[in-house]
Order: C-alpha cells, then structure tokens, then sequence
C-alpha cells in the first residue's frame, strides 16, 4: 500500500518479463561463437553453467546486445502495452525495476519508448541492494533470487522462463495477460 491509501505498485522486471532479450543474448551468442544455442536450453540463471563463458564475458554480451541491437529485442508477449495500460487504468501504479550496468541505461529507455510501453516510475539497480528492498506491492520477476527476500504483504509472482523451472515458487505466470487475470 502506497502512502496515500488506495494505489498499489506493480513493479516490473525487465530483462526477461518485458524484454525477451536472451532471444537476442543468444543469437549473438551463436555468431560469435558458431553453435546453435536456444533460449531454451538457457536452463540456469548461472549462464556460466551452461556455456563456457566467465561472468565478465556474459556481462559484455548483455551490453553489446542492448548497445548495438537493442530493436531487435522483442517484448515478451504480442499486445503487452496495451496490457500494462489496462492493468494501470485498474489503479496501480507501474513501476520498472531493473538491476543493469549504466552503459545499457539509454537503450533500455529507447526500447521502451519504441515499443510504447508506459510506466509511472523506471528505477535502475546498479548495486547488490535486493529488490525486496524497494517500494511495491507486487513484483513480477523471472529471476527467483529477486522473490526469495520478499516478505508479506508484499508478493513475488515469478515469471517462466527456462532458468527458473526447477525453482518451487506458489505464483507462476508465463504472460503479463495471465497477471492481469489474476489483479480482475
């Protein structure tokens, strides 16, 4: 609940729940690196585990794709403006919350922008501070160790994605339409 009563925040992940960016991540992935890897087989948040990338390499990966094809970037549904736009005509605030490196700031807004996706606040992490740490009512992430800090009344509702199938959370959605059905 905000300060002023009645107005709940929607707080939402980027990378992975608005921007279907390891669409991207792993196309030039594959480029660089001549295989064929999919989103799919992306089946650990840890990228390292699976491919034979350090941490840094992974990073640079991220800031490239963003830098250099960030329109090529998908958002994670057909219809997910209009989506965001009804859910926030329903009365909640909608907040963006994304941890990042500041050389990635610019595209993420413009990709924002190119796809007319509206939010009341855009908030940019750029230290270790958890989520759970900032302002919301409900928090929609792909990355399970966003939600385990998360403490009621506040609510953690993990979005699907490959890398966090074996993780055992109660709230699942594959789409922001299914977040809407759950806020009717």
């Amino acid at each position: 609940m905000s300060a002023f009563g009645a107005t709940k925040t929607l707080s939402l992940d980027f990378d992975s729940v608005l921007a279907d960016t390891m669409i991207v991540w792993t196309k030039e992935y594959n480029k660089l690196k001549n295989t064929n890897i999919t989103k799919s087989e992306i089946t650990y948040w840890n990228i390292g585990m699976i491919l034979p990338l350090s941490a840094d390499e992974i990073s640079t990966m991220f800031n490239y794709v963003w830098q250099h094809c960030w329109r090529n970037i998908p958002p994670s549904e057909p219809g997910q403006s209009e989506i965001i736009k009804r859910i926030r005509r329903r009365g909640y605030r909608i907040s963006i919350l994304t941890k990042r490196e500041r050389p990635t700031i610019a595209y993420v807004t413009k990709w924002l922008d190119y796809h007319d996706i509206y939010s009341d606040d855009l908030i940019f992490i750029y230290d270790n501070r958890p989520k759970a740490e900032y302002p919301f009512d409900i928090l929609i992430d792909d990355a399970p160790s966003n939600l385990v800090e998360i403490t009621p009344p506040k609510v953690g509702i993990l979005f699907n994605q490959p890398w966090n199938k074996d993780f055992n959370w109660p709230l699942r959605v594959n789409s922001l339409r299914e977040v809407e059905q759950i806020m009717l």
